[in-house]
């Protein structure tokens, strides 16, 4: 009589669905949700689909490999995100509105993913699109027509305010009794008519 062989890890267990590159993906986007990018191991990736970590480089590369998809990944779900919302109403003050508060929510529920999406992406071809994709909805929601140099400047200037908001609300930097959602909402209010104050 044959011997039953056992499962065992790098074996897919009975019943379970083959491993494949986007499960392995899958995995590595919660692993790195859970421990950051500085602590991600190929192995914890293994353990948790119940295999050895050599078994891992039949689908991806090395942890470069995964960081570099994962980044695609985050880029394609912010503008799945701020698409959703911007495109809620008409309004443009309502766009605007819903655009600041879909990118800071981004950065809250997705703190590690969040440094990927704010590097620029000019100097890789695929990665370009998913970015001209974020800033034509940035330019929806603010209703710039043409990417001209003063719009140039107009966005960065919208990011510097955003992301240094967003920074210093990650890193404790509002230690004060005032409402943090308050100074959003004057922020946002201040972007929406175009004055500082």
């Amino acid at each position: 009589m044959a011997k039953k062989i056992k499962n065992k890890i790098g074996r897919p267990k009975k019943g379970k669905s083959q491993i494949n590159r986007n499960i392995v993906l899958d995995h590595a986007w919660e692993t790195i949700q859970n421990v950051g990018f500085s602590d991600f191991r190929l192995a914890m990736v293994a353990e948790s689909l119940g295999i050895r970590t050599p078994s891992l480089y039949n689908h991806v590369k090395d942890s470069e490999d995964i960081f570099a998809e994962i980044r695609k990944r985050a880029l394609q779900l912010l503008g799945d995100t701020l698409e959703k919302n911007i495109k809620k109403t008409n309004s443009t003050k309502d766009r605007i509105s819903n655009f600041l508060k879909s990118y800071r929510g981004f950065a809250k529920e997705f703190p590690h993913m969040y440094s990927l999406v704010i590097v620029s992406t000019e100097s890789d071809p695929e990665l370009k699109i998913l970015g001209d994709r974020i800033l034509e909805l940035c330019m929806l929601a603010f209703q710039f027509e043409i990417l001209d140099k003063e719009v140039v400047h107009r966005i960065r200037i919208i990011r510097s305010l955003v992301h240094g908001f967003i920074d210093l609300e990650r890193e404790g930097g509002f230690g004060r009794k005032e409402s943090v959602e308050e100074s959003f909402l004057k922020l946002t209010e201040s972007l929406e008519t175009g004055k500082l104050w």
